[in-house]
């Protein structure tokens, strides 16, 4: 089902690049907050309708181009809060509950593993909470900014940048975990792809 989603939302904003339409991108949004209404516990569903009034307040003041345009800051910044939150006592890191959900809660008895977990949660909130702030920094400067300002147009930082610097940090830990903590269980990475997506919904239940 999420592979769907996602594949539909990517769908959209090819279509929509391809016919040069925002209304066809617009689409976007409503298919992503239905998502992570249905798909997200009832817990996080007051941060889900945050995004949802920062979109409505996005469209009204700026129309559906602006509405496109914050979107990817939105689920950044829903993304890092997720991380964060994790971090405040009594919770677990988040990456500790997924090392627990996948390897075993065996594994967060060994203390070098433990402080891996809690400095990968952390740098997951700094780098989604920095792809925010610097997609809404290229709004800003697409909007107001002098012409001298250089940054990518928001929806090229939101739809491309965003998401392969995203993927450089998963990807890249996946495949140097083996170095940076060696006592981890290996996994290929379809196998660690199909356990994380099983037990995804539990790892942000609390």
């Amino acid at each position: 089902m999420r592979i769907l989603v996602w594949l539909a939302i990517l769908a959209l904003a090819l279509l929509g690049r391809w016919e040069h339409s925002d209304a066809i991108t617009a689409a976007i949004v409503p298919v992503a907050l239905l998502f992570l209404v249905f798909m997200s516990p009832r817990a996080l569903r007051g941060a889900i309708a945050a995004i949802a009034a920062a979109e409505a307040i996005a469209w009204l003041f700026g129309g559906i181009g602006l509405m496109i345009d914050i979107l990817p800051a939105a689920i950044a910044a829903f993304v890092g809060w997720l991380f964060a939150r994790s971090l405040v006592p009594p919770r677990t890191p988040l990456i500790a509950r997924a090392i627990a959900a996948i390897d075993g809660p065996a594994h967060l008895r060994d203390p070098a593993v433990v402080r891996y977990a809690e400095r990968l949660t952390r740098l997951w909130v700094w780098l989604q909470f920095a792809l925010a702030a610097l997609c809404l920094l290229c709004v800003a400067a697409e909007t107001w900014g002098p012409s001298w300002f250089v940054l990518p147009s928001a929806r090229t930082f939101g739809m491309t940048v965003l998401p392969l610097a995203v993927a450089a940090l998963f990807f890249g830990e996946f495949f140097l975990r083996s170095r940076l903590l060696p006592q981890a269980p290996r996994h290929t990475l379809p196998a660690f792809l199909a356990a994380l997506a099983r037990v995804w919904s539990d790892l942000i239940e609390n």
